[in-house]
């Protein structure tokens, strides 16, 4: 079956059954073809037709996911446009990729310049309204598609979803409608196990795009937030029960400063954590705390999720592999090498990560995928994520990991948060630098946490500077970005702020 064979079958049988929760009511699959029926009679009366890419501003409400259902049960590509960036750099992505049409929250249709945007790019403008009774409408001055050059038609190509721009300007990965029919459960309309998925990662992201093609194979409502709240999550958690609980692994920390009850997450055996490094001392104690099973596993967009991970059998291997992110997946390869040569190393040495996967973009080559993480294998075959290639810097000659850096000043007992970049330097090339949360009601200076490094560190990883922040950067993964943290200490200099002193 295809996926848009799967959306008309669930439309037709389950009209009145729960399709999405948010903010405390619930839209029905009804809904959901209603917005899906609208946009199909727009772009079909556009002649924008079947593999033409359609760009889907998805925020995290309802109507995102109608006109995601909209798009691929009519057989073209949905186009993922991150509305979590400046109104500048929106608009000059929509200018780029020149659409045959735009999807849009009414939001962002008032945004600054994203109007004129989609009319320079020569695409058709579709509002989601937000109304149940009329929720979809074209936009006015924007009903048809203008001459210019447009986003070349992607055959079998049912999405095209951004990388989380941790390290640079996003880019967007293919994802075939073969991929979607292989999201396929054996145990198709179960309808007694499906229970509620509470989605804690953007739409946009290839963990949401996927995540909406199991609730349609499944049959599976979806809880959505408008942005990720841990008390919010929390809440949900509690009222579906689920046993696997699944966030962003900084939420493993907020929920520990926040002092959620145990008994909001009672219901969890285990707390799958991705996207992200998760931090040993802070597992643990979650661990203590809540009683549930931090397992981690490893993934990406280039590689359309997760590639490592422990299967059901083996998770009592969890604490004697701690830290891990366990074994390759079926019908996925993954191995070491040395960054300057090439060659493959041993178990035991730390490199750089290659995997060699089956689930790759649909227009990327076979072979293996270089990745910008540093990784090392046990005898056992069991892999440990060490930071990431590009995280390393470079100062005097030495090599600083800045993960690393920001481990130890977490360690720190007034330290909440903390994030640690390089900047370059004239004399040693770079210098590492800090942004540091504190803990309510704690104190303590930015030479205290120079201390607090330089004596559990060499010399070379005591930042250069501290900055103390209300909060620490971060995209809607809860991933840092480390420009934003650059951005921070050069916005702190300018207005001659000191920087080792709170901001407020």
């Amino acid at each position: 079956m295809e996926i848009w064979e799967g959306i008309a079958q669930l439309l037709e049988t389950e009209p009145h059954g729960p399709a999405v929760q948010y903010e405390g009511s619930w839209w029905t699959w009804d809904d959901m073809r209603r917005i899906g029926d609208r946009m199909r009679a727009i772009l079909d009366a556009a002649d924008v037709g079947a593999s033409e890419g359609v760009g889907l501003v998805l925020r995290q409400r309802p109507h995102s996911f109608g006109a995601y259902l909209g798009v691929l049960g009519g057989r073209r590509c949905a186009v993922m446009i991150t509305p979590i960036q400046p109104d500048l750099a929106i608009c000059a992505d929509v200018r780029a990729l020149r659409l045959r049409a735009v999807v849009a929250d009414r939001q962002d249709w008032r945004r600054d310049g994203f109007r004129e945007a989609v009319a320079a790019a020569g695409s058709i403008g579709i509002e989601l309204t937000g109304d149940r009774t009329d929720p979809v409408r074209v936009v006015e001055g924007l009903e048809t598609v203008g001459p210019e050059a447009h986003y070349p038609p992607a055959p079998n190509v049912g999405a095209a979803v951004l990388t989380s721009g941790t390290t640079g300007p996003p880019k967007r990965i293919a994802v075939s409608f073969d991929e979607f029919r292989g999201e396929f459960p054996e145990n198709l309309w179960q309808r007694t196990r499906r229970g509620v998925a509470i989605t804690a990662v953007p739409l946009v992201s290839i963990g949401g795009a996927t995540s909406m093609v199991q609730s349609v194979w499944r049959g599976r409502a979806i809880a959505l937030m408008e942005r990720f709240d841990i008390w919010k999550w929390a809440e949900l958690v509690l009222e579906h029960k689920p046993r696997h609980l699944g966030a962003p692994p900084a939420a493993l920390r907020m929920l520990l400063d926040a002092k959620v009850p145990p008994e909001y997450l009672a219901s969890g055996e285990l707390f799958i954590a991705g996207s992200a490094p998760v931090d040993l001392a802070t597992s643990d104690e979650f661990e203590r705390v809540y009683g549930v099973l931090v397992v981690r596993r490893y993934g990406a967009t280039e590689f359309l999720g997760n590639a490592m991970g422990f299967d059901l059998d083996a998770l009592h291997l969890v604490k004697e592999k701690r830290g891990s992110v366990g074994t390759p997946r079926p019908g996925i390869k993954a191995r070491i090498i040395d960054p300057a040569s090439g060659d493959e190393l041993p178990a035991g040495e730390i490199g750089v990560l290659q995997i060699d996967t089956p689930r790759r973009s649909a227009d990327a080559p076979p072979g293996w995928i270089t990745t910008n993480d540093l990784a090392r294998r046990d005898e056992d075959g069991f892999y440990w994520i060490e930071g990431r290639a590009d995280d390393v810097l470079i100062r005097g000659g030495f090599k600083v990991s800045a993960d690393d850096v920001g481990a130890v000043l977490r360690d720190h007992p007034a330290v909440a948060d903390a994030a640690v970049v390089g900047i370059p330097d004239p004399r040693l090339t770079q210098v590492p630098i800090a942004a540091v949360v504190l803990k309510p009601a704690q104190a303590t200076s930015a030479q205290e946490l120079m201390d607090w490094v330089r004596a559990r560190k060499p010399a070379y990883y005591v930042p250069t500077k501290v900055v103390f922040v209300d909060e620490i950067p971060r995209n809607a993964m809860l991933k840092v970005v480390p420009g934003r943290v650059r951005d921070l200490v050069n916005a702190l200099e300018a207005a001659e702020i000191p920087v080792g002193a709170p901001t407020s």
